[in-house]
């Protein structure tokens, strides 16, 4: 007798599964070609519209970006510097020359850059401001692009005097940031010459001390310069180059020799961190230009003063401007800046001006300056009394200066150049050797009958360099591979 199963032990029957509708070969492919076509079309837009990669081929925005070039460290005073490549190379802090054959030095390629398009598509508050790094079509061949620097904007006239550019007859001064990376390097104490290498060798700081004193400053030839003159009067250091070479418009990025004579640069600023020991005293740090000396005087006790007279009348000192700083600790560095840009003096502590003048105080004397060539180079001091200190890292920066060659055709002195609507002038930050507004004779085919030479129309701008995402690429070595590109340099473009 066959018994049934208890209720609570169901009999399991298995059910086959329903089969999947297999997907055609046909559907996959259309899926693929849309996903790489949304892709493409994604690259496209970002490409056409937010951000483009560009690399820097040639050295018209030396130094602050980079076309193809090589690094090298001074045999004499040990700085490191970047190159173009040639017979004759130039270290830029104690101007030793060196034959060089391009074939023994490994070149670098060009920095690459991102460029942002989308700010000055919205324009307005987004741009193109003045002291931009820009990108945009070359004027005379719309396959290639050009990067300078914007200094005029549509509807303003342009005007290159003494190095300085000028809008609408006043001088247009630097941002903060655009300044940063316009400073060329004059000297470092931290790189002092070897005797055994450089020619001439010795201490570019000299003292300048009263007959019958007994030097109080010492270590001029060293990194660390002291002072030990408590309770004694005045004494100080001046800088005393070997030649005038040192305050003119000479890039060590350059190929072979500048063009000689180059123009004496009216604009430096001295740097350096300052540690007072002891003593009650004061620092006076001078800076005598074209006949005109300005002084700024710091004390221990915190009081500064900036005061200005001349060569023919010393004795009719004229005072700028006072503050009451906090007073100076022994033992403590401070980093004091004092310089002279753009026709400012002034005088800066721990990176924040404490005075400067104003444009009502010392202004530039525009047609005195249309006829002028300057034939003497600055004269920097630095002086001491009654102080026992240290400065370390001494050195002097000079600003870009922007040169007037034989092939400038436009905006130099005495002929300013207006600028009409949608209109830009640009110029490059290695002045002596850019190709740039001041001298473009040629236009495209792809410009409109009434472009003038000279400008970048609006139309044309591809956008604002904004940062250097791969600098320095080495070629390639023996192995076959390219080497690491030099991280350090990563940066943002100002």
């Amino acid at each position: 007798m066959n018994s049934l199963p208890p209720e609570n032990n169901p009999i399991v029957r298995t059910v086959p599964a329903p089969t999947a509708c297999p997907s055609s070969q046909a559907t996959r492919v259309v899926e693929t070609l849309q996903t790489v076509l949304t892709a493409l079309l994604l690259a496209f837009v970002f490409r056409a519209f937010l951000v483009e990669a560009f690399i820097i081929p040639t050295k018209s925005m030396a130094h602050s970006l980079l076309g193809a070039h090589a690094t090298r460290t001074c045999p004499a005073c040990g700085c490191e510097f970047d190159f173009e490549p040639a017979h004759d190379v130039l270290c830029p802090n104690c101007h030793l020359r060196t034959p060089l054959r391009a074939a023994d030095v490994p070149e670098k390629a060009g920095d690459r850059i991102l460029v942002h398009k989308w700010p000055y598509a919205l324009g307005r508050m987004f741009g193109p401001h003045r002291w931009d790094v820009i990108v945009f079509r070359n004027p005379a061949d719309p396959n290639e692009s050009y990067i300078k620097r914007l200094v005029g904007l549509p509807g303003e006239t342009v005007e290159i005097v003494d190095g300085d550019v000028y809008i609408d007859g006043r001088i247009a001064r630097k941002t903060a940031a655009a300044q940063s990376v316009l400073w060329f390097r004059v000297f470092d104490q931290n790189h002092l010459p070897a005797p055994q290498v450089a020619d001439p060798a010795g201490p570019r700081w000299v003292a300048d001390i009263p007959p019958g004193h007994v030097p109080a400053w010492s270590g001029l030839d060293c990194r660390v310069i002291r002072f030990t003159g408590l309770q004694l009067p005045e004494q100080g250091i001046i800088f005393a180059p070997p030649d005038e070479e040192y305050w003119e418009d000479v890039y060590a990025y350059n190929r072979g020799p500048s063009p000689r004579p180059a123009p004496l640069v009216g604009d430096q600023r001295l740097v350096a961190e300052v540690t007072v020991r002891a003593g009650d005293g004061a620092m006076r740090w001078e800076l005598l230009r074209d006949g005109r000396r300005f002084s700024a005087e710091i004390r221990r006790d915190g009081r500064l003063a900036l005061t200005t007279n001349t060569v023919d009348r010393p004795h009719e000192v004229t005072q700028i401007g006072t503050l009451q700083h906090a007073s100076f600790d022994a033992g403590r560095p401070y980093v004091i800046e004092f310089g002279h840009l753009d026709y400012r003096v002034y005088l800066a502590i721990d990176g924040k001006i404490a005075i400067a003048t104003s444009d009502a105080q010392y202004h530039p004397d525009l047609p005195r300056l249309r006829e002028f060539s300057r034939t003497s180079p600055l004269r920097l001091r630095v002086a001491a009394e009654d102080l026992d200190l240290e400065l370390r890292g001494l050195r002097i920066d000079r600003d870009v200066y922007y040169t007037y060659r034989n092939s400038t055709q436009r905006a130099y002195a005495g002929h300013m150049f207006a600028l009409n609507a949608d209109e830009y002038f640009v110029l490059g930050d290695n002045s002596p050797d850019s190709h740039d507004s001041r001298e473009w004779v040629e236009r495209g085919v792809h410009l409109p009958d009434d472009y003038r030479p000279g400008t970048v129309r609006a139309d044309q701008i591809v956008g604002q360099a904004a940062f250097v995402y791969l600098p320095g690429l080495l070629p390639e070595g023996r192995s076959g591979r390219w080497r690491l590109p030099d991280l350090g340099r990563v940066r943002f473009v100002r």
